[in-house]
């Protein structure tokens, strides 16, 4: 299942959502689901659908699932960046329709955006404590939020490169356990594999940790492009089995169910 798919409405994702799905069922995925992107901090407008957009987007996503209904399951749900004071009206957005998930990010801290290869921070500058710190509390902030479900990429920070000190993902700990305490899933997000730091979101070592708390893991490829679709998910579930994983979180209309993790073909 691939539980990370963006559409041509972010404007930095390229396909039709039909060539999405068709790539996905060549790929031998039996579920996906649309989790585009929804900002409403303005220095991330262009890089997203607007709040106007979202019917679009809502019911494209509902015809594709109905067209090819016994061929994949198809769902919708929105990847909502997280800004402290847009946090409710993302909420009103997220709950305006019956989404079957919402993804939970962080991409930006003060004016620096973490994840834009336009971004004026792409490691040109070495990330301070501080730096650091400010992600690990807005992350922190975000869980207390009960409209998001699933966390996405949680170690997104090293994206360009420079990996996190050592006390960053003893502090991510600490996310761990609220992840636990709130119920709420954790992403494991392939696209880290073909980016300069090249290793998933989050880091291997840290799914041992997930498994001991029993949080439930979801599996994406944070795909912009069709043939993106389900990449690297054959070493991803090698990754998760390791880790003492064998099932899969999934939803439906906000309805979670698990299924036993597979190697998919490539």
């Amino acid at each position: 299942m691939d539980y990370h798919v963006h559409t041509m409405l972010c404007s930095h994702a390229r396909g039709t959502m039909e060539q999405y799905v068709n790539h996905a069922m060549h790929a031998g995925i039996s579920e996906i689901c649309f989790l585009d992107h929804l900002t409403l901090n303005k220095k991330g407008r262009d890089l997203s659908m607007t709040p106007d957009e979202v019917p679009l987007y809502y019911y494209a996503a509902r015809r594709l699932q109905a067209a090819y209904r016994g061929g994949i399951k198809i769902k919708v749900g929105l990847e909502v960046d997280f800004t402290p004071e847009l946090a409710e009206s993302a909420r009103t957005v997220a709950e305006s329709f019956d989404f079957d998930v919402i993804g939970g990010s962080v991409h930006f801290i003060d004016r620096h955006n973490l994840v834009s290869s336009r971004t004026d921070r792409r490691q040109t500058e070495k990330p301070d404590a501080a730096f650091y710190e400010s992600y690990l509390d807005l992350v922190n902030r975000m869980l207390d939020l009960k409209y998001i479900d699933i966390v996405c990429h949680l170690d997104v920070i090293k994206k360009f490169g420079t990996l996190p000190p050592d006390w960053f993902y003893d502090k991510a700990r600490a996310l761990l356990d609220k992840i636990a305490q709130t119920g709420k899933v954790l992403e494991i997000n392939t696209s880290g594999a073909a980016h300069p730091v090249g290793e998933i979101y989050p880091r291997p070592g840290l799914l041992e940790e997930c498994r001991k708390r029993n949080i439930p893991l979801s599996l994406g490829s944070d795909a912009h492009l069709p043939e993106q679709v389900g990449r690297g998910f054959a070493e991803a579930a090698k990754i998760i089995k390791n880790a003492g994983y064998s099932r899969i979180t999934a939803f439906d209309r906000k309805n979670r169910y698990s299924v036993p993790i597979q190697t998919p073909k490539g």
